[in-house]
């Protein structure tokens, strides 16, 4: 059992998108079974999972009066655990409980190694208490960007939030950074596209992952209709991007056991 965060402390990068499209391409593709968590107020992937107004989520599970079973909703792509909206008001809470931060590692290593192959988390667009459990419990981080002018500094401060969480979490893995609403077409991208991979060797120790998310308007339609981009338009940019990049992150995770 894997679990893979999906992080950065920007919001508009494509990190929700990236999330239900590798729960998809989990799920129905690969046959892999998926849990979801989302750690993120705005609640876009419990939306999309068609989850509105959920009875308990995953801050009663962080809280420990709800067990696993109670928060897990079935959705087509896997088990999802909900957020819900007041997961931003507890946050005051959260930093007054002793050693919060490795109470999800702690909840995820409770759950049995055979039934999930793979954990995703998708985390709010900030650095709160909630973002830091989430580096804490995970194997693996995935870092969605855009190639555009803020994303290389952008990078420096993701290095910093990970370099404090490493003593909490020594053996936490950058897959690399994916750049998303990618236009090659335009000389711009490609120029800050060199920056960024310059920024990202230097300062994660890891690369910038050889696929690009094409920019298209398929992914928000996909989206708006509760539908990953495969299922949207098999054959569409959007879906064979996320293909590749499902088979680039196995590729990557099974390098480095």
């Amino acid at each position: 059992m894997k679990t893979i965060v999906v992080f950065n402390q920007k919001g508009g990068v494509g990190k929700t998108s990236t999330v239900v499209n590798l729960m998809a391409e989990l799920s129905t593709e690969k046959k892999k079974r998926v849990l979801t968590i989302d750690l993120d107020a705005q609640c876009n992937l419990t939306a999309f999972c068609g989850v509105r107004e959920p009875q308990k989520s995953v801050l009663q599970w962080l809280l420990h009066s709800a067990s696993l079973d109670d928060v897990i909703v079935h959705t087509n792509y896997g088990d999802l655990i909900p957020a819900e909206e007041s997961l931003q008001l507890e946050l005051l809470r959260f930093a007054s409980i002793p050693a919060f931060v490795i109470r999800l590692r702690d909840l995820i290593r409770a759950i049995p190694a055979d039934r999930y192959d793979y954990i995703l988390i998708d985390c709010p667009p900030t650095v709160n208490q909630l973002t830091a459990a989430a580096l804490v419990a995970g194997d693996y981080v995935l870092i969605p960007t855009e190639a555009e002018y803020f994303s290389a500094a952008g990078v420096g401060k993701i290095a910093d939030t990970i370099e404090q969480i490493l003593p909490l979490n020594p053996g936490l893995k950058a897959l690399g950074v994916l750049l998303v609403k990618y236009n090659p077409r335009r000389v711009l991208t490609r120029a800050l596209e060199e920056r960024l991979v310059a920024a990202t060797n230097e300062l994660l120790h890891c690369g910038v992952l050889d696929t690009r998310i094409r920019f298209t308007v398929d992914i928000p339609a996909a989206q708006a209709t509760g539908l990953s981009a495969r299922a949207y338009k098999n054959s569409g940019n959007a879906a064979q991007d996320y293909a590749a990049l499902t088979d680039e992150i196995l590729r990557i995770m099974e390098g480095a056991e």
